[in-house]
């Protein structure tokens, strides 16, 4: 997890958060955390841990010095936490309710009844994703999105699907949000209202986000690997074959992209996917 100047990791050999210089590595602190801890948010001034598959609770240290502020005796499960400002939302994977709570003491704020299981993985990506200053949405059951506006309280449906989505996350590109599908489609449906604006056939085995690209949206498929550019109307414009099977597709810098493929890392033009 990086944010401004810090980095924090879970070390792998030993039962440590450490908090490292971005640029130099240096430790500049590190506290003991339970055994299995997993996931980390930061929000403000604090750093919060726990809650991965339910072995540890939440707990909470202070970002500048590692002191713990407060940990939770019970163990939690909850997907990847998602910062909102001083307060962070959780959720059970599989559960029917998200709440949101305070960061400063990790009381609850509110609660929100969900019509459907939360779908969230292992941190494999974010079951909470940001759609504008207040909003987030979520996954929920086969087909469902809902939104989360945790400022006003309020929550609701905002896309139902006719068919069933894959265990995947949403991405968001702009004003465009797309659900990928369970066999080999994707849906993009407008941020605001919910409508579906175009489905796109892009292979049995998609993987990863849509990325967006300076020529429309990027699309990626695990094996055979390929990349695939759809225009802003959904119109597919582009395919690219890659060589190595591809495990997903990231933003390096404003008009280049990064493949993660099998034993390799590829830069490609974020203008047409040509490797």
């Amino acid at each position: 997890m990086v944010d401004g100047s810090q980095c924090w990791v879970i070390s792998q050999d030993r039962d440590e958060l450490r908090c490292l210089d971005v640029l130099s590595g240096e430790v500049r602190w590190s506290a003991e955390v339970p055994r299995l801890t997993g996931h980390i948010v930061v929000t403000g001034d604090r750093v919060l841990v726990g809650g991965w598959r339910g072995y540890t609770g939440l707990r909470a240290f202070d970002r500048w010095t590692g002191a713990l502020l407060w940990s939770d005796r019970q163990r939690t499960a909850t997907v990847l936490p998602a910062a909102v400002g001083e307060r962070v939302l959780v959720g059970e994977p599989g559960g029917t309710s998200v709440r949101l709570l305070d960061a400063h003491d990790g009381n609850e704020v509110h609660r929100w009844s969900l019509p459907e299981p939360l779908v969230g993985p292992d941190g494999q990506w974010p079951a909470f994703v940001a759609a504008g200053a207040d909003r987030f949405l979520a996954r929920c059951g086969a087909r469902t999105l809902w939104q989360i506006r945790p400022a006003s309280g309020t929550a609701g449906e905002l896309f139902r699907h006719d068919r069933d989505l894959a265990d995947a996350g949403v991405s968001t590109v702009g004003s465009v949000v797309w659900a990928r599908e369970r066999r080999a489609g994707a849906v993009a449906l407008d941020l605001t209202t919910g409508a579906a604006l175009w489905r796109v056939t892009a292979g049995p085995d998609s993987v990863g986000q849509v990325v967006p690209a300076a020529a429309g949206h990027v699309l990626a498929t695990r094996r055979p690997g390929m990349l695939l550019l759809v225009d802003d109307t959904g119109r597919p414009r582009e395919r690219q074959l890659v060589e190595q099977q591809i495990s997903g597709v990231r933003v390096l810098t404003p008009g280049v992209l990064l493949v993660v493929a099998k034993g390799a890392l590829l830069a490609v033009d974020g203008g047409a996917p040509t490797a």
